[in-house]
C-alpha cells in the first residue's frame, strides 16, 4: 500500500471498519448510479415553477457534490446526499404553485427551515423533536408525501389528467407518451420485484430509448422541445452547449433574485417553513439509521461514533442546497446499495459526490428525458413511503382517522403543507376526543395551534381584511 493509500485508509478507517479502498470507490459508484435518476427527477420537478431546467439540472449536481463531500471528510459516514424527493414537490407545488410564492422565496423557505434544522442538529435538540412527534403523526406524513409524489408521476406522464366531471381522470391510452409511462411503471415494477438495485435507472434508460427510436422512426412526440436538438438533422444547441462550462446562474439567486411578499402570505410562509422543518427531521433520522444499521456501524439504540457528525453535514447540506438554487438536500437511502456492495466508510461519499461533479458538465443531455421517463421513479419512490403504514395499527380509530386525513388531503389537496396540518389537527382533535389530552405532548399542542392559526388566517381573516 503507497503512502497516500495509507494516508486516505487511516483518514477513512476504512480497515478498521473491514472494508477496502478498491471496495469503496465500487460502493461509491453503484450509490451513484442507484441516485442517477436524481439529475433527471428533480429539474423536472422543480422546472414547473419556470426555472429553466438545463439551471435546475446544474443545480442538482452541484448540490449533490458539495453535499456528498462535506459528508465525506467531515461525518466519513457511508451516505450520499442529493435534493430530495418529497420536499422537491413541496417546493415546486405546495410552496410556489399552491401558495403563491415565487422560487426564490421558496429557497428562503428552504434556507431558514435549514438555518432551524442546523440549529437542532448542532443543540441535540433534534432527537427530543423526532421523540415528541408520535409515531402515527410521523409515518403518516411520509405516506402523505409518497402519495403526493405518485399523483405527480401519473399526472406529468399523461395516464391522469385533469376531467371533465371529476378532478383526475384517465389520460388518452393510446398516446405515444401515456404508453411510454405505462411501460416505465412496469419495467421499474418489475426489476424493483427482482431487487435490482438499479431499477429506477434501467427503467428510465429504457423507456428514454424505445421512446427516441419511436420519435426517430414514427413521429412520436415524446422528446422535450429542447430535448430536439440533441436529434440528427433538428440541431445541435444541447450539444454545443455540452462543450461549455456549466451554467451556475442559479447559485446564490436565493439573495439576488428575492423579493419581499405581501404581509397576508405571512402565515403560508411560516407554516411552510415549520413543515418543512418537521419533514427534513424525519426523513433525515429515518435514512441515517437505515444506512447505519445496514453498514453495521449503528445498534438498536442509533448509536455510532460519527452520527452526530452525519446529522450536522446533513443539516448543513439543506442550507447548501439552498444556496445553489434548489430544494432540500438531504441524506439517500440509496446509499444502502453501495453499503451492500460492501462499503463501510465515508470514502464511498466523496466517490459518489465526484461523479455528481463529472455530471455537471453533461446537465443538457438530461433535458431530453420527459415525464413518461421518470414516472417510474416517481411511483416506486411513492410506494416505498405508502409502505411505511404496513407499521401501524389500522383498526385502531385514532390511526385510522389520522393515516386517512393526512394522506388524501395530502394527495387531492396538492399540498404538504396543508395535508400535515390536516393530519396533525385530525390526530389531536382525535386524541382530545378519546379524553387522552394528557398524552399529548407540548411539542403536538404547538403545532395543533400554529397550524390551526394558518388556516384561520389564510382563508378566513385574511381574506375579510
Amino acid at each position: 500500500m503507497s503512502e497516500f493509500a495509507e494516508k486516505v485508509d487511516a483518514f477513512f478507517h476504512i480497515t478498521e471498519r473491514g472494508s477496502t479502498i478498491r471496495t469503496e470507490i465500487k460502493g461509491g459508484i453503484i450509490t451513484y448510479l442507484a441516485m442517477l435518476y436524481i439529475l433527471v427527477v428533480n429539474p423536472s420537478i422543480l422546472s414547473a415553477t419556470g426555472v429553466d431546467f438545463n439551471l435546475l439540472a446544474t443545480a442538482t449536481a452541484l448540490a449533490s457534490f458539495l453535499s456528498c463531500v462535506l459528508m465525506a471528510l467531515y461525518a466519513r459516514f457511508p451516505i450520499a446526499l442529493a435534493p430530495g424527493m418529497g420536499e422537491n414537490a413541496f417546493l415546486s407545488y405546495t410552496i410556489v404553485s399552491s401558495m403563491g410564492f415565487d422560487y426564490y422565496q421558496a429557497l428562503m423557505v428552504v434556507f431558514i427551515a435549514g438555518v432551524g434544522f442546523f440549529i437542532l442538529a448542532v443543540s441535540g435538540l433534534r432527537q427530543k423533536l423526532f421523540e415528541a412527534i408520535p409515531p402515527i403523526v410521523r409515518i403518516s406524513m411520509a405516506a402523505g408525501i409518497g402519495f403526493f409524489i405518485m399523483i405527480i408521476g401519473l399526472y406529468n406522464s399523461g395516464i391522469i389528467v385533469h376531467g371533465t366531471g371529476s378532478a383526475l381522470t384517465l389520460g388518452d391510452l393510446g398516446a405515444p407518451g401515456v404508453f411510454l409511462g405505462i411501460l416505465c411503471i412496469s419495467v421499474t415494477t418489475y426489476l424493483w420485484f427482482r431487487q435490482r438495485w438499479d431499477a429506477i435507472l434501467t427503467g428510465m434508460m429504457v423507456t428514454f430509448v424505445i421512446g427516441f427510436v419511436g420519435g426517430m422512426l414514427l413521429g412520436w412526440d415524446t422528446i422535450t422541445p429542447e430535448g430536439t436538438s440533441l436529434i440528427p438533422g433538428v440541431g445541435t444547441a444541447a450539444v454545443e452547449s455540452l462543450l461549455t462550462l456549466p451554467d451556475l446562474g442559479l447559485v446564490g439567486s436565493m439573495f439576488t433574485q428575492f423579493t419581499f411578499f405581501d404581509g397576508t402570505m405571512i402565515p403560508a410562509f411560516l407554516a411552510a417553513i415549520a413543515s418543512l422543518l418537521v419533514v427534513d427531521t424525519f426523513d433525515t433520522t429515518g435514512t441515517l439509521f437505515a444506512a447505519g444499521k445496514a453498514a453495521g456501524i449503528m445498534d438498536d439504540s442509533g448509536n455510532v461514533d460519527g452520527k452526530d457528525r452525519a446529522f450536522k453535514a446533513d443539516a448543513a447540506a439543506t442550507l447548501i442546497g439552498a444556496l445553489v438554487g434548489t430544494s432540500t438536500t438531504t441524506s439517500y437511502v440509496e446509499s444502502t446499495t453501495g453499503i451492500a456492495s460492501g462499503a463501510r466508510t465515508g470514502l464511498m461519499s466523496l466517490v459518489t459526490g465526484l461523479m455528481f461533479l463529472i455530471a455537471m458538465f453533461f446537465a443538457p443531455l438530461f433535458v431530453m428525458v420527459t415525464g413518461s421517463c421518470t414516472v417510474g421513479a416517481l411511483v416506486i419512490v411513492g410506494f416505498l413511503m405508502l409502505g411505511s403504514l404496513k407499521e401501524l395499527d389500522l383498526l385502531d380509530p385514532i390511526n385510522l382517522v389520522t393515516v386517512f386525513t393526512t394522506v388524501f388531503m395530502t394527495g387531492l389537496s396538492g399540498s404538504i403543507t396543508d395535508g400535515i396540518a390536516f393530519g396533525i389537527i385530525a390526530y389531536t382533535i382525535s386524541m382530545m376526543g378519546s379524553n387522552r389530552t394528557s398524552e399529548l405532548s407540548k411539542v403536538m399542542k404547538l403545532l395543533f395551534l400554529i397550524f390551526s392559526l394558518y388556516f384561520l388566517l389564510t382563508f378566513l381573516i385574511i381574506p375579510m381584511l
